[in-house]
């Protein structure tokens, strides 16, 4: 399931291990792998990683086309700006929202507080929800 180019760590010293993702992948990889991006050593700060990744499955989002409809009209053309930025723009906005890509848990706890900004009660909607493992990109 990981990325290709995502770094994995063979660190089986350092103290979060046991509850990194990085880690458990560079443990699954296949016997014959020669070379791979890897975590390096300067990553570790005493007892923390830089590149440190849960192993704990997360909820990734897909799509939210069926949130914006139940908006109140006055207030979402101040929603949508302030969801073009969490996004980067108004096209990435739409792939976003069109459900091309999966929405981080860092993008949907920022949705969610553009909501509470503009007074909204309920919680933002997805179309599709999984639970998965998250590779960030750092």
């Amino acid at each position: 399931m990981a990325p290709t180019n995502w770094a994995i760590c063979f660190q089986h010293d350092c103290p979060m291990a046991e509850r990194c993702l990085r880690h458990a992948v560079a443990l699954l990889a296949p016997a014959g792998l020669t070379q791979h991006n890897t975590v390096l050593p300067s990553a570790r700060e005493g007892d923390t990683c830089r590149l440190f990744a849960t192993c704990e499955p997360c909820l990734i989002a897909r799509g939210m086309k069926s949130t914006l409809p139940r908006v109140y009209s006055e207030k979402i053309t101040a929603i949508r700006k302030d969801l073009y930025k969490v996004f980067g723009s108004v096209p990435m906005f739409y792939r976003y929202r069109d459900g091309m890509y999966d929405i981080t848990p860092d993008q949907q706890r920022r949705i969610e507080a553009v909501f509470k900004k503009h007074g909204m009660k309920d919680a933002p909607k997805y179309d599709k929800t999984t639970l998965a493992y998250f590779f960030p990109s750092k």
